[in-house]
């Protein structure tokens, strides 16, 4: 006789899942009518007291905290997102369901860990931290058009040009949706490596060696950055194969200079 499949329990969400894939300065970001990031702390709008320019409240993004010197307000991430959200850290499991659909989230991506027995909890997606996407990809995020406006630029000659834009972060992508994800890290990490492929190229040909090292360290950490930062690995060795092929591709059609 078969015994009933055990269904798999609505597991709460863990705020410290929650905190980790979202860090305190995409909350800023998100949420914050003003935000500086030139200096070395960003500076916010504090949402617990009346705030309207920037100068008081610091976020420091090494520990996911903030602190406003004003009004002496203090915390993590769910801390500074209860205050934007006007939901107090009392009605906690609120604030981290509103969280999840605000960022675009799976709830179980950040869910308690279920681990009845012969149940297998599966690995944690594994993302590249802000610092490390940047130097993947120069930034840790990207933007999109989100409302465009009718521009007249010669007489009876019009076009819709963008006017606002939305920062789609990696991080929150590699959760959300990962496949996108590793087509974006790849597509657009190619391009960089090219360029420092052919710069290597060049160098080792004109006999720059130290330029020529210091390009070849960088390829070597790009590549174990493409790795880290790929949700599915198995893309990884093709996506290799196909940058060679089109190195060697481009670096056929140079022509040799007399």
């Amino acid at each position: 006789m078969k015994t009933a499949k055990r269904k798999r329990p609505d597991m709460p969400i863990s705020k410290e899942k929650l905190k980790d894939h979202i860090p305190i300065l995409e909350v800023a970001r998100k949420y914050s009518p003003k935000i500086r990031e030139s200096t070395r702390l960003p500076l916010i709008i504090c949402p617990f007291h009346q705030d309207k320019n920037l100068g008081s409240c610091r976020i420091y993004p090494d520990t996911n905290t903030f602190k406003c010197e004003s009004c002496g307000a203090h915390g993590d991430t769910l801390r500074l997102a209860s205050g934007y959200l006007d939901i107090p850290l009392s009605d906690l499991n609120r604030l981290l369901e509103a969280l999840i659909v605000e960022f675009g989230i799976p709830k179980d991506a950040v869910s308690v860990d279920y681990n009845p027995k012969g149940y297998v909890q599966p690995k944690p997606i594994e993302r590249l931290s802000p610092d490390e996407y940047k130097e993947l990809l120069h930034d840790d995020h990207y933007t999109v058009p989100t409302k465009f406006e009718l521009v007249e630029y010669e007489r009876g000659e019009y076009d819709y040009v963008p006017c606002e834009h939305t920062k789609i972060y990696y991080r929150t992508l590699a959760t959300k949706d990962p496949e996108f994800h590793d087509w974006v890290i790849c597509t657009v990490s190619r391009i960089y490596w090219l360029r420092y492929a052919h710069m290597l190229d060049y160098c080792q040909k004109q006999g720059y060696e130290l330029l020529g090292w210091a390009v070849e360290e960088h390829l070597k950490e790009a590549r174990k950055l493409l790795y880290k930062a790929l949700t599915d690995k198995s893309l990884y060795r093709p996506e290799l194969r196909l940058r060679n092929e089109l190195l060697g591709e481009e670096l056929s059609n140079i022509p040799i200079s007399a």
